[in-house]
């Protein structure tokens, strides 16, 4: 299949990559996101630490042979330890560190764990993070019970897997929806978060229900559905280059959800899950267009890009978007603020 491009770059933002029970302390893996590698280790104090992949030496994968010294990480190649901030901490067959490498490394990879997922901070002019990583109330109490978890490496640039969502005449046509949501929106600087009404399918027919999402940057969705029961999702895309995506999704139920309750919420993962690997075939074969010829009932696409735009270092490909056929920007059946 011919390589496609978006012409899109990357996003920067936290982004999911690894589940937390997948890095035990002691251990170090390699990773390939962002059009980059890096490694990320557990050290015995349990914190996660990470960095670029090579040695400042001369240049050994830190992932590959690299071995975690209490909270360090050592060098397969001449056992050159490293900190989590990329500082050298022991050079074994040297009388000492040279002040010019106890520096933190030039292009940090900065961390964070939370709700059972480790985040990189992605930026690439090397900038701190912007804003924290979201925290999920439900699932931080410790009330909610993990029930499904799914990977998918899509071709497909990152903002094209979250923009499907607010495409409203797609659920019909892929999905068979008998009622699209529509929902009411609200944009606050990095944090967006909509909510709907909406019939949803069971077998015994449409019943009420309501669908309230949160997002924090690009990298982190969740998804309360109440109705026909209550269930949250963790949906977390991760770019590993301008063409190819890495998706997690992770579905969550309240522990004391009644077995009935618990079928209906497993049913309603798997409709979930199914209807992205409608998507699957789509997304894989499509090609961005930039400045789509869009009417109305096609959803506010364009105002989703001007704000998805905020996310792109400079002037994004995107921005024109918000300029051009205005009339449609202005039958809005949700209420976004700009």
């Amino acid at each position: 299949m011919r390589k496609k491009s978006a012409g899109l770059p990357i996003p920067f933002g936290w982004f999911a990559v690894e589940y937390s029970d997948a890095l035990q302390p002691g251990e170090v893996r390699p990773y390939e996101y962002f059009d980059d590698e890096f490694v990320v280790w557990r050290g015995e104090d349990n914190a996660v630490r990470a960095l670029p992949a090579h040695c400042r030496h001369l240049g050994a994968h830190l992932g590959h042979g690299g071995v975690v010294v209490g909270n360090d990480l050592r060098c397969p190649f001449h056992n050159w330890s490293y900190d989590g901030t990329g500082a050298v901490t022991d050079i074994p067959y040297s009388p000492g560190v040279p002040p010019g490498l106890r520096t933190p490394c030039p292009t940090p990879r900065p961390v964070a764990e939370s709700n059972g997922v480790i985040y990189i901070w992605h930026h690439p002019n090397g900038e701190a993070p912007l804003w924290e990583v979201a925290s999920i109330p439900e699932i931080q109490s410790g009330d909610w019970m993990e029930i499904e978890r799914r990977d998918w490496v899509i071709p497909i640039h990152v903002q094209e897997i979250t923009e499907n969502g607010i495409d409203y005449a797609h659920f019909p046509v892929i999905h068979g929806t008998k009622s699209p949501p529509e929902p009411e929106w609200t944009i606050e600087g990095y944090r967006r978060e909509s909510f709907v009404t909406t019939k949803m399918e069971t077998p015994r027919g449409l019943v009420d229900g309501s669908i309230h999402v949160r997002n924090t940057g690009p990298g982190q969705s969740f998804v309360r559905f109440s109705g026909i029961s209550d269930m949250l999702l963790a949906n977390l895309p991760t770019p590993i280059d301008e063409n190819r995506s890495h998706l997690r999704q992770v579905f969550f139920i309240p522990r004391n959800a009644s077995e009935g309750a618990q079928r209906a919420s497993r049913a309603v993962a798997r409709n979930v899950i199914f209807q992205l690997e409608q998507d699957i075939p789509i997304w894989t074969h499509k090609r961005y267009v930039a400045n789509p010829p869009l009417v109305r009932g096609d959803g506010p696409i364009r105002v989703y890009r001007r704000n998805y735009a905020q996310y792109y270092v400079g002037a994004s490909a995107t921005e024109s978007d918000a300029d051009t056929d205005a009339g449609v920007l202005e039958v809005k059946p949700q209420h976004v603020g700009e």
